[in-house]
C-alpha cells in the first residue's frame, strides 16, 4: 500500500517563504576527551559550530553527544588509580601510611572536582526518610546539604580511610585500581539499565546503548587483565580470583543501588546517583579486598 508523502515539516524543510531555521549539529568529539572532561577537572576544550540549514556555519556553542564518552569511563578510573598509587609509591620515603592515604582520599576528591562525592551526598539528602518522589527531586536539585548528607559524607570518607588502612602493602595497589575501574564502569551499566528520571539534568545527555556498554565492558574487562597480568600481589591465578570477586560484588553493589534508588525516585536514575553508586561500589571494593585475599590465598 502507498504511503502518503510526507510534507516539508514532516521532513524537517522549513516550509516555503520562511526563513531556514537554526539546528545544532551535534559534533563527533572524541569519546576519550568527553569522558575526561566530565569525570576529571582535567579542562578539554572542544571546537564546536552551528550551521543553518542552508550549510552556512552559525555561532559556536553545539551540544556534545556524552554518550559518546561512557566506554571510555574504565579507562579514565584506569588513569587516575594508576596517578594515585604512583603518587602513594613515591610519598612511601617521606610521610607515614596513614598520612598517605589521607592524601591519596584528598587528590580523588579533588582531581574529580568532587563530583560523585557531592552525588553521594545528596543522595543521602534526598533518598533518606519519608518524603515524595517529587520533593525528593527537588532536593537532590537543592544546592543546599542537609543533616543526612553531612551525616553521609562523614561516615563515607571515613569508610574511605578505614578501608584504605586496611590494605596490606602489596594489596594496596591492586585493590585501589581495580576499584576506581569497577566504580566508573558499574556508572555505565546504571546508565544503560534504568532510565533517566527527569526531561532534563546533568545525566540527560548520556545516550546509552548496549554497543556502548559492551564498549564499555571489553575496556574494563581488558584494564582488569592488565591490573592481573603486572600486580605483584600473589599468584597469577589468585590476583585472577581475587580481582574477578571483586569485580562482580562492585556490580552488584551498583545493581542494588539502582533498584532501590530508582524506586525511591520513581521508576529512574538521576546523575547524583550515578556518582553515589560509583562512591559505594569503591568503598565495598576495598572493603571487600582484604577478606576476599585471605579467601583465596586460603583456597590456593
Amino acid at each position: 500500500m502507498m504511503q502518503p508523502q510526507a510534507s516539508d515539516a514532516d521532513q524537517g524543510r522549513p516550509p516555503f517563504g520562511t526563513e531556514p531555521p537554526v539546528v545544532t549539529k551535534h559534533p563527533r568529539a572524541n569519546g576519550f576527551l568527553l569522558a575526561l572532561q566530565f569525570l576529571t577537572v582535567i579542562p578539554v576544550q572542544f571546537k564546536t559550530a552551528r550551521t543553518s540549514v542552508s550549510g552556512q556555519p552559525d555561532q559556536p556553542g553545539a551540544a556534545l553527544d556524552m554518550g559518546r564518552s561512557l566506554p571510555w569511563f574504565p579507562l579514565v578510573g584506569a588513569l587516575l588509580g594508576a596517578g594515585v598509587a604512583a603518587l602513594n609509591w613515591a610519598l612511601e620515603p617521606i610521610f607515614s601510611r596513614s598520612l598517605r592515604d589521607v592524601i591519596t582520599i584528598a587528590t580523588l576528591l579533588l582531581i574529580t572536582g568532587m563530583l560523585h562525592f557531592d552525588g553521594f551526598v545528596d543522595c543521602c539528602d534526598a533518598l533518606l526518610g519519608a518524603r515524595s518522589v517529587e520533593r525528593r527531586l527537588d532536593i537532590l536539585r537543592d544546592s543546599r546539604v542537609g543533616a543526612y548528607g553531612v551525616g553521609g559524607g562523614a561516615l563515607l570518607l571515613l569508610a574511605r580511610y578505614v578501608t584504605l588502612e586496611s590494605l596490606s602493602p602489596g594489596l594496596w595497589g591492586l585493590a585501589v585500581i581495580a576499584a576506581i575501574i569497577t566504580g566508573r564502569w558499574a556508572m555505565v551499566w546504571l546508565v544503560t539499565l534504568f532510565p533517566y528520571v527527569r526531561a532534563r539534568g546533568a545525566g540527560s545527555g548520556f545516550r546509552a546503548s548496549g554497543v556502548r556498554l559492551i564498549g564499555a565492558s571489553g575496556m574494563a574487562l581488558a584494564l582488569l587483565a592488565a591490573l592481573v597480568a603486572f600486580a605483584p600481589q600473589g599468584t597469577l591465578t589468585q590476583r585472577a580470583l581475587i580481582l574477578a570477586t571483586l569485580g562482580v560484588s562492585g556490580l552488584t553493589v551498583a545493581l542494588l543501588w539502582g533498584l532501590w534508588a530508582s524506586r525511591r525516585l520513581g521508576g529512574g536514575l538521576t546523575g547524583d546517583t550515578y556518582g553515589a553508586a560509583n562512591e559505594l561500589v569503591e568503598v565495598a571494593i576495598l572493603a571487600l579486598a582484604p577478606v576476599v585475599a585471605q579467601l583465596v590465598s586460603s583456597m590456593i
